[in-house]
């Protein structure tokens, strides 16, 4: 099982990235980028080393085009299925405590969204040990929807792994729809990420429990660290590895891929917390969304001595 490859499922999106602390309305310059959250899910574990691939809709044209050239650039199998719409996209502003980083999305339309349960391809679980959505692609729409639990479906009669990282946005889902949108992905998940801020939205760590009663859930808790709730009731703590830099956006992305890497590779879950802890942590450090790590990177953090002083 360790050599599988791992199949993920959502939108690509164009990011547009102002300035570090530059706003929106004073805009003068923009760095495009590609995004999404599955897609850095997928890009992690093949920096990781193990086989990614991606399903999606793109649509005809230059920023199809485009996005299938950074895909390929992440070394990701592209599954993608052409679509009439849209490239979506948001922009960012990343600022610094106390002002809050802003988010801001144009996805309405978007070639994402014309996909339906239709669209399923029983040929994309072929050799995959691992299937990986988010809440975000559950709140796309009915037609992202049903596919992704299509997807679930499909890889549980496959005996493959389902992974469910909640992922909640508050700009795509309202609160109180959460459980009704997201709990039949989460019923059926043998891994359940979710962080500590949503799980109130779903009743808390006890009600996804009773939700489903086998999987093992994963709470990020920010600067606290991590815990893995076991289905029989033991809880591991990880703390979080000490990181400071610009890349915030899609360290949760790299976390999950981490703790993928790991889990499928037989380790213990505290093992795989930790490991998924110091993806996170090396993401902090980088620029963009997606994890670029080494091994030599990993074991300096994994085994605490990473200073922070240059290699000279």
């Amino acid at each position: 099982m360790s050599e599988g490859g791992v199949l993920t499922f959502g939108e690509a999106l164009l990011k547009l990235a102002l300035p570090q602390a530059h706003r929106i309305e004073d805009m003068r310059a923009i760095r495009a980028e590609c995004g999404g959250s599955e897609l850095n899910v997928a890009a992690a574990l093949r920096a990781l080393g193990r086989p990614a691939a991606w399903i999606s809709a793109l649509p005809d044209g230059p920023l199809g085009d485009w996005a299938r050239a950074q895909v390929r650039m992440l070394g990701v199998q592209d599954f993608s299925v052409e679509r009439s719409g849209r490239l979506g996209s948001f922009y960012l502003e990343d600022h610094h405590p106390p002002r809050p980083s802003r988010v801001i999305y144009d996805r309405q339309g978007t070639a994402f969204q014309a996909l339906t349960a239709a669209d399923l391809s029983p040929s994309w679980l072929t050799g995959q040990v691992a299937f990986h959505v988010s809440g975000i692609s559950l709140a796309l729409g009915p037609g992202p929807q049903e596919l992704a639990l299509a997807l679930v479906t499909a890889a549980r009669e496959r005996k493959v792994l389902v992974s469910f990282d909640v992922n909640h946005r508050r700009k795509l889902l309202p609160d109180a729809a959460a459980v009704q949108t997201y709990g039949p992905a989460a019923r059926h998940a043998d891994v359940i990420f979710v962080a500590q801020r949503d799980a109130g939205l779903l009743g808390g760590v006890s009600d996804l429990r009773a939700l489903n009663p086998r999987a093992l859930l994963v709470v990020t808790c920010g600067a606290q660290g991590s815990q893995a709730h076991l289905p029989g009731g033991e809880i591991v703590h990880q703390p979080a590895f000490a990181a400071a830099g610009p890349g915030r956006v899609g360290r949760g992305d790299a976390f999950a891929g981490g703790f993928l890497h790991a889990w499928l590779g037989q380790a213990t879950p505290a093992q795989a917390l930790q490991f998924a802890s110091a993806c996170a942590a090396l993401k902090t450090t980088l620029p963009g969304d997606q994890l670029h790590v080494s091994d030599g990177d990993l074991k300096a953090v994994l085994a605490g001595s990473e200073s922070g002083e240059p290699l000279r």
